[in-house]
């Protein structure tokens, strides 16, 4: 049963993912040097992004072990 659980929870972590991934576009961010004229183009993704991959690389790693793990019948 446990393994059951354990595929469950890492294949749904890495689906979920490829989603998150899909859906969250980088927010783009354009200086430009007075100067030079020269223009600088920065990505940076949403800090809820972040948030939900720490709790997907937290429950693919809950699914990995549970996967590993030795059942103990007593």
């Amino acid at each position: 049963m446990k393994r059951i659980v354990g595929i469950f929870l890492s294949f749904s972590a890495l689906l979920t993912y490829i989603i998150v991934e899909s859906l969250y576009d980088p927010l783009a961010e354009k200086i430009t040097n007075m100067n030079s004229g020269v223009t600088t183009v920065t990505y940076n993704y949403p800090v809820m992004f972040w948030v939900i991959c720490a709790i997907l690389i937290i429950t693919f790693i809950l699914g990995i072990y549970l996967i590993l793990a030795k059942n103990n019948y007593t």
